[in-house]
């Protein structure tokens, strides 16, 4: 019998964004205050090349990538400089940059189906975070709502690990006090949120919706392309 159900958060609950631009106009106005200007060209090259860190350690080591190391990277790509205070700020700006203007929202159907879940089921939360933290993941998921519906919260960047291992799921699971076999998660990513959740016992759902990634659909124990699907193919999980 199911009893549990666990959730990705990009391009599962919320729609999958980018915020680069913003991103780099932070950074630019920080080196030009300390006169250390760079061109576009070299800003977007210094954050690809951070980027394809980031991607590396997580697809390969399993482990978060923290906006600290990350805009380090960056610098030292640019050959520039700033004190550890300055360095602080403008990280803290860097993970905000959702809090402050635009803020990605929850996909379609997505705050209407939890409240009717939780109601059923003990709900958890599984995210694989880049350069915005689990502190900021969980205000929006505040501001929007949502966050009473969630008993469990697991976010890479405070476990120091990232799906696939097992630990990102087990460890949701003993705060959810559920076994695997009554859980199912749901995410948008066969490669770390099928893999993870099978892995260790729990049935895995394919979201559909955003990703459009079939590959996985032979190998999840359900997919669905809407939410006013999913609790109908929860009922049919055993």
């Amino acid at each position: 019998m199911l009893r549990a159900v666990t959730f990705d958060f990009w391009q599962t609950l919320y729609q999958g964004t980018f915020a680069q631009s913003k991103r780099l106009r932070l950074l630019d106005e920080t080196l030009s205050r300390h006169s250390q200007k760079r061109s576009q060209l070299d800003l977007k090259a210094a954050y690809h090349h951070a980027h394809s860190l980031w991607e590396r350690v997580w697809r390969e080591e399993h482990r978060p990538v923290a906006a600290t190391s990350w805009l380090r990277e960056m610098l030292t790509f640019l050959d520039a400089d700033l004190p550890d205070d300055v360095l602080a700020n403008l990280c803290r700006s860097i993970e905000q940059v959702f809090l402050n203007g635009d803020r990605p929202h929850p996909i379609a159907g997505v705050t209407e189906t939890l409240p009717r879940l939780a109601r059923r089921y003990r709900l958890g939360l599984i995210s694989d975070t880049g350069l915005t933290p689990g502190r900021v993941l969980r205000e929006l998921l505040r501001r929007d709502g949502m966050l009473p519906y969630f008993d469990a919260l697991t976010f890479s960047d405070e476990t120091g690990a990232t799906k696939p291992l097992p630990e990102q799921f087990t460890r949701t699971l003993d705060i959810l006090g559920i076994r695997p076999e009554e859980a199912a998660h749901v995410g948008d990513l066969p490669e770390t949120d099928l893999i993870g959740a099978q892995s260790v016992g729990m049935k895995a759902v394919l979201f559909l919706g955003e990703s459009q990634c079939r590959d996985g659909q032979a190998a999840a124990d359900g997919t669905f392309e809407k939410y006013d699907e999913l609790e109908k193919l929860l009922e049919k999980l055993v």
